[in-house]
């Protein structure tokens, strides 16, 4: 079962929804639901703070040196 929600946005946000949705290859409705899903996730503050950890200077040279550069793209 699902339920409708209704919101509004102002236009210029709306069109930047619209056009990321289309880039990812989802609905409004999709994007929207799989960002409040992502944003209420339990686990979603544990992660953020185990990588705002890892990402010192350190870790980073580490990686660098195991798997090489990251590719200029």
């Amino acid at each position: 079962m699902s339920k409708t929600i209704t919101i509004r946005l102002d236009d210029d946000f709306a069109e930047d929804v619209k056009r990321q949705a289309e880039a990812t290859g989802t609905t409004v409705t999709g994007l929207i639901a799989d960002t409040v899903r992502r944003e209420l996730d339990p686990d979603r503050q544990r992660f953020l703070d185990a990588a705002a950890e890892f990402n010192s200077p350190e870790n980073w040279a580490y990686v660098q040196e195991r798997f090489g550069k990251r590719d200029a793209r």
